[in-house]
């Protein structure tokens, strides 16, 4: 059986026989070649021209940032970043993310079980980067939708609440989301999956990007209109009704489907406020199937659902299965899924 084929680049001998290791007791993966800086990375492409690449942030003479953008235009794959989970860890990610990475693995801090799972997660998104359409990121991105449906759309919001669950690739696709948004929407809650550090940054880099508030969700904040709350990494987000007000609820259960914070955590809390009739769900770009079940739930209940269609996921996995099990009402290009919830927001 053909192996799929990986190569690792990172400037420490020792951390590349680690990752190797890892990626190797997976048998239908092998590393075809390791470099310690981009410009022997870009040599082994050529010559190798792997399936996948794993890739250092940090990097001696260029950084992974600078290589990503000279590298994807040529030579375009699954680039798996390693990151540590600081606060500049997590800022470089994201730039990495923007650049076009797949996605990325947290490296572990050194005990057994972050050491477990890093390894698992790398091996979990390596399979998972060999549904990655390379056009797809690019289309994502690239694509201008004509603006002369949005400008004749008049918005009468009828649905109360939006509701938002995204993984792989999921920065990118709630960054083109957001820019279509404005003061006018109801309050969207959104569980994107990611660690600490990274979802406090990430909600500061579109409040500073976008005309509407965005920020990390606290406990018992108060869902106001034109407000983007992020679920904070390694806690649930929900809502909660306090009084004749609808409030966030932040809280630490256990994970559900390998997640928190989870998607049909989110979603499963609205079909509990029994609020579902009153909103939106919408199910974006990512791997696994977190959120299918519960969009489902919403669905039953009367929520108008939305799920991003294969063309523009980065990895058309939640999608698929939310769709698969007939969750999804309208399954729409990202770029036009505004214009979907602003055709559908009266109903």
């Amino acid at each position: 059986m053909k192996k799929h084929t990986v190569i690792v680049v990172d400037d420490q001998r020792s951390v590349r026989s680690m990752i190797k290791r890892w990626i190797e007791s997976d048998p239908n993966w092998e590393v075809i070649g390791e470099a310690a800086n981009p410009f022997e990375a870009r040599d082994l492409i050529v010559e190798k021209q792997p399936e996948v690449m794993t890739l250092d942030v940090h990097m001696p003479e260029m950084d992974g940032i600078a290589f990503l953008k000279k590298l994807l235009p040529q030579h375009p794959m699954p680039v798996i970043m390693f990151s540590s989970s600081t606060t500049e860890g997590a800022s470089i990610t994201l730039e990495a993310l923007e650049a076009g990475a797949f996605d990325y693995v947290t490296k572990p801090i050194g005990t057994p079980e972050s050491l477990t799972e890093a390894k698992e997660d790398l091996l979990s998104k390596l399979n998972e980067s060999l549904n990655f359409n390379k056009s797809n990121i690019n289309i994502a991105l690239k694509t201008k939708f004509p603006p002369t449906n949005k400008e004749k759309l008049k918005t009468n919001f009828k649905r109360k609440f939006i509701l938002i669950g995204s993984s792989t690739g999921g920065t990118t696709a709630l960054r083109k989301l957001l820019d279509e948004v404005d003061e006018s929407f109801p309050p969207i809650l959104i569980a994107q999956h990611m660690p600490e550090n990274f979802t406090a940054l990430f909600a500061q880099r579109l409040n500073a990007e976008l005309k509407i508030q965005v920020r990390e969700a606290k406990d018992k904040e108060l869902l106001q209109q034109g407000h983007v709350y992020i679920a904070p990494g390694n806690y649930h987000l929900g809502i909660q009704k306090l009084g004749s007000e609808y409030y966030t609820r932040i809280f630490q259960t256990d994970k559900k489907n390998g997640h928190r914070p989870s998607v049909d955590v989110l979603f499963e809390s609205a079909a509990e406020q029994e609020i579902a009739g009153n909103s939106i769900g919408i199910i974006l770009t990512g791997m696994g199937s977190d959120g299918a079940k519960g969009l489902l739930q919403l669905k039953e209940q009367g929520c108008l659902t939305i799920g991003q269609n294969k063309e523009t996921c980065v990895v058309y996995g939640m999608p698929k299965v939310a769709y698969e099990l007939g969750a999804v009402s309208y399954q729409v290009p990202l770029g036009d899924i505004v214009d979907k919830i602003k055709e559908v927001a009266s109903l």
